[in-house]
């Protein structure tokens, strides 16, 4: 589950951009696994044998869409509404508001970006039992730091829930290793279903917790227990049909993985940190309330956010080609979706000014109002970190990893300065404020590396054959 503003910040880093450098097979690592000479290849090929009909693209895609907003909009009834109803007062969502800011957090480091490249592993680089050793260990260690940061930077009261919703978030990410092989083997109704289960057994897990219990504690149990189970008596036994799943960890291979990979996991912690930090500030000042008030009334400004992401994901397999093919045509492209986006922004800024109110009340009751004044920053807010992502894909779309960890840092380090002053200054506006500041701060040098890229680019005629066949061969 993610912040309304954190929502797709998967896609600042999309595959098609990562996988052709995560993908690279040396020829130490080919070597390597034709040495191997164990029993899980004849396995492998056993239990293909038995392995249900692969899908087709389309069905695959219908399939992943169906699941992924399901689970989306359940999320979002969870963190949003259903926490605001439910709940006496507003010092549950703020709470929950804490945790998801913190897995967010620590999230990049069980992830780190290993879906994609266990996806795009068509050389076999890694068999499916190193994937989910490596994804066991580093979960392990994303709960310890989430921990242990929550230990240093909130209060003890906090900790229990923070803790569960850590084990929940973290077994949501794990289940993505056995997606993945689904993926390797176009079976993605096993994914697009288990989302489904997911999203609706947490969406009445969560409601029972309250309702029943009026423990927070308790509904984010329930909700764990449910993910783990769906995990382990749906997911699993589906993939250990295509591949064996039993953990295994090759620690020389694992290391050179993480090292090439981490300069992505920081720049997606650098990233993810710069509304957490002040969201903490926040709640440590003003309390758990104050932070459960901000969220709940930020969350519309999610309709900023997904329009944007509508507006430029499906163009940047067509940025990649011209950025290499045509630049000047992918400059025109480019100030077309900024403009795209800004037009997006001022007519729901419009609309949220004239509707806000209403639509609040309607969502979270009469307790809201009077607090539609957080409304216009959190969309600013949102529209900036919009731009963050958009330009940070730019940056991957012409392989400069190094501009997409400097403008992230960089944003990072401006939200640590103002955290403090601006929530002090602004109360519940300052968390909005912080973002403004430090997404504002990491556009500008993601922009200025996108310049002077520009400027080195070549035209070059494109192969679409070639390309076309890559694309198809990654999705």
């Amino acid at each position: 589950m993610e912040m309304p503003q954190d929502i797709a910040r998967e896609g600042a880093f999309p595959d098609e951009a990562v996988a052709t450098d995560e993908a690279v097979v040396t020829d130490e690592a080919v070597t390597t696994n034709e040495a191997v000479t164990t029993n899980e290849a004849v396995a492998t090929n056993a239990e293909s044998a038995e392995a249900p009909e692969k899908l087709s693209l389309k069905a695959n895609m219908m399939w992943s869409s169906v699941g992924s907003l399901t689970r989306l909009g359940c999320n979002y009834l969870v963190s949003s509404v259903l926490v605001v109803r439910l709940a006496t007062g507003f010092d549950a969502a703020g709470m929950l508001a804490l945790a998801m800011a913190i897995a967010n957090l620590v999230n990049p480091i069980a992830d780190f970006r290993l879906r994609t490249v266990q996806v795009t592993d068509v050389t076999g680089e890694r068999t499916s039992r190193e994937y989910v050793g490596l994804r066991s260990v580093l979960s392990i260690v994303a709960f310890l730091v989430g921990v242990v940061y929550s230990v240093v930077t909130t209060s003890y009261d906090a900790l229990p829930v923070i803790s569960l919703y850590l084990v929940y978030s973290l077994a949501t990410n794990f289940i993505e290793v056995f997606h993945a092989i689904d993926q390797r083997h176009l079976r993605l109704d096993f994914a697009g279903k288990s989302y489904v289960m997911q999203g609706i057994g947490t969406l009445v897990a969560f409601a029972v917790g309250l309702w029943f219990f009026d423990s927070l504690l308790v509904a984010v149990g329930l909700m764990t227990a449910v993910v783990i189970l769906v995990g382990a008596l749906y997911d699993a036994p589906r993939a250990c049909v295509f591949e064996p799943i039993r953990p295994q960890v090759r620690f020389g291979r694992a290391a050179k993985t993480l090292v090439s990979l981490a300069p992505l996991v920081v720049a997606q912690i650098a990233a993810t940190s710069v509304l957490t930090v002040p969201r903490q500030m926040l709640a440590a000042s003003d309390g758990a309330e104050a932070l459960g008030v901000y969220q709940a009334v930020a969350s519309l400004a999610v309709i900023v956010q997904m329009g944007a992401t509508y507006v430029y994901s499906p163009l940047m397999g067509v940025f990649a080609e011209r950025f290499h093919s045509n630049k000047r045509s992918a400059l025109t492209l480019l100030w077309k979706t900024v403009g795209a986006i800004v037009a997006i922004a001022a007519v729901a800024a419009l609309g949220l000014e004239i509707v806000g109110e209403p639509v609040l009340t309607l969502l979270f009751g009469e307790k809201i109002r009077g607090n539609t004044f957080l409304l216009q920053p959190a969309v600013l807010c949102t529209v900036i970190t919009a731009f963050g992502w958009f330009f940070n894909d730019l940056l991957l779309s012409v392989r400069d990893y190094v501009a997409s960890f400097v403008g992230n840092v960089v944003a990072c380090i401006v939200a640590l300065v103002l955290a403090r002053p601006f929530v002090n200054w602004f109360g519940m506006n300052g968390v909005s404020w912080v973002g403004v500041a430090g997404y504002a701060s990491g556009v500008l040098v993601l922009a200025i590396f996108l310049a002077v890229d520009y400027r080195r680019l070549k035209d070059a005629p494109v192969d679409r054959d070639e390309e076309g066949g890559e694309a198809l061969q990654g999705a």
